[in-house]
């Protein structure tokens, strides 16, 4: 988009997937920002990553670059078919299923689709070892942020966006450190994730099973497999519910092996067993979220929150990254409104982001953790796969068909309207 630089500039805290769309998105519309990541350097993290159609659509909104990337390293759509584990006889039936080869899921690897977007990305624009201490907020009209990082350097800023992830510092400085929202809690489900060659997942589930995406339900855990890294490989997610406390309160990712895995998933059918065991390296990743205690207000002067800082949720909606970059989407817009020119239009525009976004983070939340138990048959539906198969097609309806331009319009009309009020 052509048009005149804004006279402001922007910190993003944090580079992951939301920070650097963000990022993108804003030097689109000519609004200066300056990427702070806590990490010395970017490493391919080696997982993979559902894309859900709104995303889709939302990345065409912050820029078509972000797209493209996905584009490089996306698999095509899939559909997604749902298969009663727990039983060997029947589990070649399709008990339903979600998506099609036109709108369906899309998977890619994380670390590659990072990779493709840190590409738009200058040099210049992003600062590396920089992890957030505190804030310091201007007394006087006009005057910027300050902000203090660990290693004791300092930086300013105009307006400043915590895109730091689940384990959000700036949720703390927004919300205070004190509040019940300030850190996720634990939701007593964590996952087992892996990499399986291709060609070993055939020889298992077959070629039909294997090149598509697909969701095993069991009790108390699910296994969730789709293509990555353009057909090469099957990523597969295996869930477990659990009554027991996670043992750290500072790492969320703790070692495992692949009897801790089969242990787990001992309810499976002897065929998905045959899957689990072909994990060679395994981590256990504790799922938090931030359901039991949702967070205030996404925004505090010209400090705001967006993506997992502000509605960390579960991946059990796989629509995580994809409200991420819904989120980028309207900030950027708000930001590139001819309104914003100052300390004073930021606060408008973080204040009518906060408006028009937090009720479909927090639903979310909530609805994953909802998805989490009735892929767990841990609902009152139990194993009733029609009634399964009514409320989960609710679910994907309502997130896969969200109106992000009216949402973007809505913003606006909020932000110019606190603008003229003042």
């Amino acid at each position: 988009m052509g048009g005149e630089k804004k006279p402001f500039e922007i910190a993003i805290i944090g580079g992951g997937i939301a920070g650097i769309i963000l990022a993108i998105s804003l030097a689109k519309r000519n609004v200066p920002c300056v990427i702070y990541e806590k990490a010395h350097a970017y490493t391919e993290l080696g997982v993979g990553l559902g894309v859900s159609p709104n995303a889709l659509r939302a990345m065409t909104t912050c820029d078509p670059v972000v797209l493209e990337a996905l584009e490089s390293v996306a698999e095509p759509p899939f559909r997604w078919e749902v298969f009663d584990g727990t039983d060997e006889a029947n589990e070649d039936t399709v008990l339903f299923t979600l998506g099609n080869s036109t709108t369906g899921l899309r998977g890619c690897h994380r670390g590659q689709f990072l990779t493709h977007l840190l590409k738009h990305i200058p040099d210049e624009m992003i600062h590396y070892s920089k992890e957030l201490e505190s804030v310091e907020t201007p007394e006087e009209a006009g005057r910027r942020l300050r902000m203090i990082f660990r290693d004791g350097s300092t930086a300013e800023a105009d307006g400043l966006i915590g895109c730091d992830g689940i384990k959000s510092h700036t949720r703390g400085i927004v919300i205070g450190h004190d509040h019940a929202a300030a850190k996720c809690t634990y939701t007593h489900k964590y996952t087992y994730r892996g990499l399986i060659p291709m060609s070993q997942a055939v020889e298992i589930l077959g070629p039909d099973k294997a090149r598509t995406s697909g969701l095993w339900v069991c009790n108390d855990a699910h296994i969730v497999t789709y293509p990555v890294a353009h057909g090469k490989m099957l990523n597969l997610v295996a869930h477990t519910s659990t009554t027991e406390e996670w043992p750290s309160d500072t790492q969320f990712t703790l070692p495992a092996t692949v009897d801790d895995c089969i242990k787990d998933l001992k309810a499976f059918s002897p065929r998905m067993q045959k899957v689990i065991q072909l994990l060679k390296v395994l981590d256990r990743w504790a799922l938090f979220d931030l359901g039991d205690d949702s967070v205030p207000t996404f925004a505090k002067g010209c400090i705001c929150l967006l993506g997992d800082a502000a509605h960390a949720s579960t991946p059990h909606q796989g629509a995580g990254a994809g409200i991420c970059v819904e989120d980028a989407a309207v900030m950027a817009s708000l930001l590139a409104d001819q309104m914003v020119r100052d300390s004073r239009g930021i606060e408008a525009a973080f204040a009518a982001f906060d408006a028009s976004r937090r009720e479909r983070g927090q639903w979310l939340i909530r609805e994953s953790r909802r998805a989490g138990e009735l892929y767990d048959l841990r609902t009152e539906h139990g194993k009733d796969f029609d009634k399964l198969r009514e409320e989960i097609y609710a679910q994907a309806e309502k997130l896969w068909h969200f109106d992000l331009d009216r949402n973007i319009r809505d913003a606006l009309e909020d932000m110019r309207g606190r603008l003229a009020a003042e």
